[in-house]
């Protein structure tokens, strides 16, 4: 390229990478520009990243539970902001730590946004594998399922407040079988024994419910009469096996047997009759959460996340014909 404009290697450098510093006159500049043209020139972003020592992309791990449309709208706020700002964002669902560290050393992303909670030791794994700024979630001493999730102990405090708004008087706690989901259920079933007190009512029966239909039959005709109780599930998939056992069963919903879900799904609105659902509240805070990104890139530290997920951490109740 260098020989076909006429130019050094070094001019040529200077002219790609927009050195301004650099004096370079408007013909020199035309002369590269025809040169890239004619060889049909496009930028290496591995050997521009390894020049810099980063690339320009920003990995983003979203936590295995975060779904339902609010979520989804979420995430996408988070990726959007990222992309305005110029960034090639590569989202990743959070397994296990270790294979995030593995992704982090293969991009060697600029930052890496943390939207799941991991140990510090795997935060400081992801910078020395070479991510610049690494932020998001604060990072846990041990156990990652221990951190507080203020957002779905919101959706357990929506879920019994409107029950108690319907009149009832006690909740059963429709609770997973061992699966990925249980940290999940155990944040919002603290958010049901919140409102529970809150509310003066007795503390939650808690139940497993599996997904399975003749065993979700089983586990629903165990349960004795509690006149006055609605029964609280933990995710809307566990309230829609609720519904099939109940229709199974010939107990007629929401009459004899109460149900609200939570994560206001697709299935769940589909459903006969339609479920109630308790779900994250849109926050309204994208503007926010963009100068937040913006800053944390920057390499600088502010409060602003912080009040983004407080805003964030409020549930509302799409209410059907299921309670």
């Amino acid at each position: 390229m260098a020989k076909l404009s006429g130019v050094s290697v070094a001019t040529v450098s200077y002219v790609l990478n927009g050195k301004e510093s650099q004096s370079i006159s408007a013909e020199t500049k035309q002369r590269v520009a025809a040169a890239v043209s004619e060889l049909g020139y496009v930028r290496n972003p591995v050997g521009t990243a390894l020049r810099r020592g980063h690339s320009n992309v920003v990995l983003v791990v979203f936590d295995p539970s975060f779904v339902g449309d609010v979520s989804e709208r979420w995430n996408g706020a988070v990726i959007g902001a990222l992309s305005d700002l110029g960034y090639t964002v590569v989202t990743h669902t959070l397994r296990q730590e270790a294979e995030a560290v593995k992704v982090v050393r293969s991009l060697q992303p600029f930052g890496v946004a943390l939207f799941a909670f991991v140990t510090v030791r795997t935060q400081e794994e992801m910078r020395a594998a070479g991510a610049r700024h690494v932020f998001g979630f604060p990072a846990v001493e041990a156990d990652p399922d221990s951190a507080d999730r203020p957002w779905e102990r919101a959706i357990g405090r929506a879920q019994v407040a409107h029950l108690a708004e319907r009149g009832y008087e006690r909740v059963r706690y429709a609770f997973p079988e061992p699966s990925t989901r249980r940290v999940v259920a155990e944040h919002r079933l603290r958010g049901v024994r919140e409102e529970c007190r809150r509310q003066g009512m007795p503390q939650p029966e808690v139940f497993t419910l599996p997904l399975d239909r003749p065993r979700a039959v089983a586990a629903l005709s165990a349960l004795g009469p509690m006149p006055g109780s609605a029964i609280c599930a933990a995710d809307d998939r566990h309230a829609l096996a609720v519904l099939a056992a109940a229709s199974d069963l010939g107990r007629p919903v929401p009459s004899d047997v109460a149900v609200i879900g939570a994560e206001d799904t697709v299935e769940g609105r589909l459903a006969i009759p339609a479920l109630t659902s308790a779900r994250l509240a849109d926050s309204g805070e994208v503007t926010g959460l963009r100068v937040w990104l913006e800053a944390e890139l920057n390499g600088d530290r502010t409060p602003l996340g912080r009040a983004i997920w407080e805003g964030a951490a409020s549930a509302e109740v799409v209410v059907r014909q299921s309670t």
